[in-house]
């Protein structure tokens, strides 16, 4: 019998796995389109997309958080969630449907209607892969994430760069998140025990929405704060101007995203399962602390470093006024997983309601912020300083409460994230010099990239780093098997 430790382990293998190869794959698509297509087919689609990302977060918010928090949870519990999720997505579609004209008109970009309308049948999707994802988790059974997230991210690339090279414009980008997410539930319903069945229960949904909706609502609230941003950007700024703040994101968000998803997966059905142990429980979060700021620290601060040789090298030269929204914006993405983390520790125990507290103060703090860059400062760089000011206060609540919930003092936390944290800056002061030297771009930024990682790599060596050793024994474990 598996014990939890390798269960973990494991999971965590396969769910770095899953978000590396998505990441990799990602980040292909991203140059390539970002090449071919202007900045402006980008700030349509990021228009769009601050909808359907917050109709998705209602969606998937609640439903399947329900299933893996729930100890003895049945499929008849997993199709009872399935009926709330469809039944909420297919709700929400008809209002974005209905919606797109109105969007599209106080936007005045006729072309967002029938995008909106097209790309809303994702909500469809979602409504199923959320719940399959949620009973996959609960298991904990991360291989199929592995498969499903390799043939939708490597299709839909296909898909999306066709369309583009076909001069498709906005609808290749259409295409390519259509495709995504059609595929991946396709082979989680070929792959997974579970299939959907027609099976409802009052009593169940009642008992588990108990919960849910808390999170549902965080989940939502977490949503606004981050699309209010680019909303008021794409009226007040325009389009243009969005597709920089969001490419200067998108860098970023893609490593955080990816890992901030393999640590949630992982972390928060163990956690559920140790509710009882607050012991265990701490151990669990803080081995997540560590090894998330290990991984992340040295990418995030060597992308400030390298940025504006990246955006040269990478997105070309029309991109390079969003350099500035990518170095403030990798600060706000390179505390994220600490907070994803306390988070997770915090509503396996229960305490939906206090995460919901917390994002109801982080978003007024947003908001706030928000309005004062805007109308008195009106800069849109001010926008992304005051993200970043807003993650530093969630994260201090959420510190503050991790340490009420399971006793995971201030101290620890300092320990767990400083070391990883110093050696990366110093990491980065070092590349940053190295760019400094009078090489062509791409020379430049390779050799920048190769010194950065040997000097972390090598430190974490001599210095005996515990997440280093860590991460090298659980891969090498994995392959030897």
């Amino acid at each position: 019998m598996e014990s939890n430790k390798q269960k973990v382990a494991g999971g965590l293998f396969w769910s770095y796995g899953e978000r590396i190869m998505a990441q990799l794959v990602s980040l292909v698509v991203s140059v390539v389109l970002a090449r071919l297509l202007d900045p402006e087919n980008y700030g349509v689609i990021s228009i769009v997309m601050i909808f359907i990302t917050f109709c998705d977060a209602i969606v998937s918010g609640g439903f399947g958080n329900a299933i893996v928090q729930k100890k003895d949870a049945d499929e008849l519990d997993v199709n009872t969630m399935l009926c709330c999720s469809v039944a909420t997505s297919f709700f929400l579609y008809v209002i974005i449907f209905f919606a797109a004209p109105a969007i599209a008109d106080f936007y005045d970009m006729d072309i967002i209607r029938p995008i909106l309308r097209v790309l809303g049948l994702r909500l469809l999707i979602s409504g199923v892969n959320s719940i399959q994802r949620a009973w996959i988790q609960k298991r904990m059974l991360f291989r199929r994430f592995f498969v499903s997230t390799s043939f939708g991210t490597v299709i839909s690339a296909v898909v999306g760069i066709s369309m583009a090279y076909r001069g498709m414009g906005a609808w290749s980008l259409v295409a390519q998140y259509l495709t995504n997410s059609f595929i991946d539930t396709m082979v989680l319903l070929i792959t997974n025990d579970w299939k959907p069945r027609l099976q409802f229960s009052w009593r169940r949904a009642k008992s588990m929405l108990s919960y849910g909706w808390k999170v549902l609502l965080t989940t939502v609230v977490y949503t606004i704060e981050g699309d209010l941003r680019s909303l008021i950007i794409g009226k007040q700024f325009g389009s243009a101007d969005l597709a920089y703040y969001d490419q200067g994101k998108k860098f970023p968000n893609l490593l955080v995203t990816n890992i901030n998803t393999s640590i949630s997966n992982v972390i928060f059905p163990v956690l559920s399962k140790s509710q009882d142990d607050l012991n265990r429980m701490r151990t669990i979060c803080r081995r997540s602390i560590r090894t998330s700021t290990y991984l992340l620290a040295p990418l995030l601060i060597g992308l400030i470093a390298v940025a504006n040789e990246f955006v040269q090298v990478i997105l070309s030269e029309k991109w390079l006024p969003c350099v500035p929204y990518l170095q403030i914006l990798t600060l706000v993405f390179l505390v994220r997983p600490l907070t994803t983390t306390c988070q997770q520790a915090i509503m396996s125990t229960g305490r939906s309601d206090i995460t919901l507290k917390i994002m109801i103060t982080v978003n007024v703090t947003d908001v706030v912020l928000l309005l004062v860059a805007v109308f008195a400062m009106k800069s849109v760089l001010m926008i992304a300083v005051g993200a970043l000011l807003t993650e530093i206060v969630s994260l201090g609540l959420f510190m503050k409460y991790v340490k009420k919930c399971i006793g995971y003092s201030y101290k620890e936390q300092v320990l767990d994230i400083g070391p990883s944290l110093l050696v990366a800056v110093s990491m980065g002061i070092i590349v940053y010099c190295v760019g400094l030297l009078e090489l062509k771009t791409f020379f430049l930024l390779i050799t920048q990239i190769v010194i950065g990682a040997i000097y972390y790599i090598l430190v974490s060596y001599i210095l005996h780093f515990e997440p280093f050793e860590y991460i090298l024994k659980m891969v090498v474990e994995k392959f030897r098997k």
